[in-house]
């Protein structure tokens, strides 16, 4: 049965073959060709050995007849499955059809082309999770805004982190959109200030994590009241204390590695260490303080995202199997990515008091759209022809 026909292997330049072969190489390659075996036994009108233009050998062959020769190893440098086959018809009247089918020729990908395939699925992870994470934060940023009912220490301190997350994803943004390798190579001053707002904001992440932690180790582990805990002290953990880092980063930058917009870093050259070794230091701290905390609310699943444990795993090597690699890369875009989204879930939408309060606004707007439709309702129904009773009004709204 001949195959169902499906579109041919794409031919660039089909006439550059049989200019790269000199004539020579061609007749021996004809005679390559036609010193295969026929296809068949067949005495009537065949088709004669002939070489399409890829270089693929189809034999003398019965005309009806379909050939199967398998696919080339090579053509215009990619690499191919030789195992498939590539398919061509002897006509009726002893040619050849001009249409070969190589549909079913797949493509070997090389090393090269394998990452290239894994670093674009990686950034369409991160710009999804960025996209949802940030589409969550503003919301919940919203709720925390809105709802002073619920303004304590505690529900501060989460909105400052849904803050720094919401500035973080922001400049992750401005980084993807405006930074090229044409503005890399000029090393503008905006796009180094770009790269310092980046990393301050993901510092800020840390310390604003950190601070989540001390005060749930306050609270649960220490047994201290939280009342002798002020605002200003989480302030300058999450937002003051990374500035002069920065900082110090920057002027590192400027003197020792003042390329590419600050981003990356030059062999020998350790000035990102400024900033990064607060960063692990602080994850340091958290997870040794946070042990005791973990056994005591049974909620590690919860907490180790949340408080940024897994950060950790971000200085792993992942070794050099390749699986490993692969699996290293997708587990660290959704984290990084997803990870806002994670903070406004559990520290937004899953917050008792928030839900609390949310449906008590709910109520209460419900009740005010009720008492005005009840009170249109009683101006529409006149009591006499000339006027209305203020007096059924009133009643009409008291029920």
């Amino acid at each position: 049965q001949r195959p169902s026909s499906r579109p041919c292997l794409p031919l660039q330049q089909p006439m550059a073959f049989i200019l790269w072969i000199s004539p020579s190489s061609a007749s021996i390659q004809d005679q390559y060709c036609e010193s295969f075996p026929p296809a068949t036994n067949y005495t009537g009108l065949q088709c004669n050995a002939s070489i399409d233009l890829i270089g693929t050998c189809w034999p003398q062959s019965a005309v009806g007849q379909l050939v199967a020769r398998p696919c080339p190893e090579y053509f215009y440098g990619v690499r191919y499955n030789t195992t498939n086959n590539g398919y061509r018809e002897c006509l009726a009247n002893g040619s050849w059809a001009a249409r070969v089918n190589y549909s079913q020729c797949q493509e070997i990908l090389n090393e090269e082309k394998k990452s290239k395939l894994h670093y674009h699925i990686a950034v369409i992870i991160n710009y999804l999770g960025h996209c949802v994470s940030l589409g969550a934060l503003l919301v919940a940023f919203v709720l925390f805004m809105r709802l002073r009912s619920i303004r304590c220490l505690r529900n501060i301190i989460h909105w400052n982190l849904i803050a720094a997350f919401i500035l973080r994803n922001a400049t992750w943004f401005v980084v993807q959109l405006t930074m090229n390798p044409e503005v890399h190579e000029s090393n503008v001053v905006w796009c180094r200030l770009v790269t310092a707002a980046y990393n301050y904001f993901h510092v800020t992440n840390f310390f604003w994590m950190f601070g989540e932690g001390c005060y749930l180790h306050t609270a649960i582990v220490l047994t201290y009241s939280t009342d002798k805990l002020r605002k200003w002290m989480f302030i300058c953990i999450g937002w003051c204390i990374p500035f002069p880092v920065i900082v110090a980063w920057a002027i590192g930058k400027l003197y020792y590695d003042n390329e590419k917009c600050w981003f990356g870093k030059r062999a020998g050259v350790y000035t990102d260490y400024i900033y990064q070794g607060p960063m692990i230091l602080v994850l340091l701290v958290r997870a040794d303080t946070l042990a005791p905390l973990l056994k005591a609310v049974k909620a590690t699943l919860v907490l180790l995202p949340l408080l940024g444990i897994t950060y950790m795993l971000f200085f792993v090597n992942p070794g050099e199997d390749e699986i490993s690699r692969i699996v290293f890369i997708y587990f660290n875009s959704f984290l990084e990515s997803f990870q806002g989204f994670f903070v406004s879930v559990f520290y937004c939408f899953l917050n008792s008091e928030v839900r609390s309060a949310v449906r008590k606004r709910w109520h209460r707007w419900q009740d005010k759209h009720s008492i005005r439709a009840r009170v249109a309702r009683a101006m529409s129904i006149p009591t006499s022809p000339t006027r209305v009773s203020f007096h059924s009004i009133k009643q009409s709204t008291a029920v």
